[in-house]
């Protein structure tokens, strides 16, 4: 159920289970714990994650770059999905160490080692009806 829009446009939807919902991409998304954590401790919170039914699992760096939204909230994002961290990591690998990051500071993207920690977060995110 649906409990709250989020600012103009009224693109998210924060349903009561916390499930932030997309209307303009279909997604779903649940923002992780706000601590720090590498890509290895990210995949592990989403893929224990059974909210609205599970089946989440972590982005990849085009739907990051879709929540990327230059001066909105505190962190360039709707503030719905609440995050003091400045990095999200996607599920996407290069190798057998290097991961995409996405930077909500200024909108880019890196490969960096998957034991980077340091203001990364984790997000999990699915597509509408997929729980």
């Amino acid at each position: 159920q649906n409990i709250s829009r989020d600012g103009p446009g009224n693109r998210y939807f924060v349903c009561t289970n916390g499930i932030v919902r997309d209307t303009k991409t279909g997604l779903e998304w649940v923002a992780g714990p706000d601590k720090n954590m590498n890509w290895d401790e990210a995949r592990a919170w989403v893929k224990s994650l059974d909210v609205g039914g599970g089946r989440w699992r972590m982005p990849t760096l085009k739907e990051l770059e879709a929540l990327y939204q230059k001066g909105e909230g505190n962190r360039n994002m709707t503030p719905v999905l609440k995050t003091t961290g400045r990095w999200v990591w996607s599920g996407e690998l290069k190798g057998s160490s290097p991961a995409w990051g996405f930077d909500f500071d200024d909108g880019s993207r890196r490969w960096l080692f998957r034991n980077t920690f340091n203001n990364f977060r984790a997000f999990a995110v699915r597509s509408q009806g997929d729980g």
